[in-house]
């Protein structure tokens, strides 16, 4: 219980109390010092001396009974007062700790709302561009005037690209060029709504790296598909295979190289079918030769589209 005790006086150890305690023992010292000097003149009382050897002999006595006590009181006074600075020192150590656990905690959410931030910002964009884009698409999805008996600019642009038979991907596409001005400011918007996707989806791994190898390889960040597959879902199947002949290129040098990776990245084609008039349709089955797998996606048969 007594080391408990002390234990306990030691915990609650202030500055305060360290004075207290150090006044305390400067008292005791100055009262072990008097009662020195009194017992020793009090047994050898009389007049100074003038020899050396006696005051050799007071000196001796005096520092062979004061220092030993003296410096114990010391002692005390010096453990008490490191007790005192590690206990500050202590206080300090976990005040510091709090501190830093706060500013890591700070640290975090400042973090998490920086991440919010920027996938808003790259939401509003891209919802943005979703809207010009659906806007496009109907306008060229849409039944024109009497000049063209009732039909859109894609159901024109389908007759000069699969009625009028191509013998291959190549000739498929020249016709599809010829009719540029009809659909061609609408495949534009879909690239780049494509290339925005990939170079500003948060924690993407393309970013400025905007080149067919980075295309091809980098791994998809974790929402990245989603927000293609979006865009996906608005497209028709009649658009879809017109996408198919209008990505169509000879290699990377061409301008539609990219196009065609993002295509394959996305797997753009996962829908489509590859009949026009529940007939297996030529040019697009021969897509199935020109296009990665991927540009597929899970379609397991190359004849029907997938049902997810």
């Amino acid at each position: 219980m007594p080391r408990l005790s002390l234990e306990k006086k030691f915990e609650n150890l202030t500055p305060a109390n360290l004075f207290k305690w150090l006044a305390w023992i400067l008292a005791f010292a100055a009262g072990i010092v008097g009662v020195v000097f009194t017992f020793y003149f009090m047994e050898f009382h009389g007049e100074f001396s003038s020899q050396n050897a006696d005051w050799g002999t007071f000196g001796d006595f005096i520092g062979g009974t004061l220092n030993p006590l003296l410096s114990f009181l010391g002692l005390i006074a010096l453990l008490l007062t490191i007790v005192l600075q590690s206990k500050e020192l202590e206080s300090t150590r976990k005040e510091l700790e709090r501190s830093a656990l706060a500013q890591e905690k700070t640290e975090s959410v400042l973090s998490e709302q920086a991440k919010t931030q920027v996938k808003q910002q790259f939401e509003g964009t891209f919802f943005s561009l979703l809207d010009q884009h659906n806007k496009a698409l109907e306008k060229i999805a849409t039944p024109t005037g009497k000049w063209t008996n009732g039909r859109s600019d894609i159901d024109i642009v389908r007759e000069a690209v699969f009625e009028r038979a191509a013998s291959n991907l190549a000739g498929a596409k020249d016709a599809l060029e010829k009719k540029n001005g009809l659909c061609g400011h609408y495949f534009r918007i879909l690239y780049q709504i494509l290339k925005f996707i990939s170079t500003n989806v948060p924690d993407g791994n393309i970013g400025i790296n905007f080149d067919g190898e980075h295309i091809k390889n980098s791994p998809l960040a974790p929402n990245e598909k989603m927000y293609s597959n979006i865009l996906r879902s608005f497209l028709s199947y009649d658009i879809t295979q017109l996408l198919a002949i209008n990505c169509h290129c000879i290699n990377s040098q061409d301008t539609y190289w990219k196009f065609k990776l993002l295509i394959e990245r996305y797997a753009f084609l996962e829908h489509m079918p590859f009949e026009i008039d529940s007939e297996a349709h030529q040019l697009l089955l021969s897509t199935a030769e020109f296009y990665d797998q991927s540009a597929f996606g899970k379609s397991q048969f190359k004849g029907t589209p997938s049902d997810e």
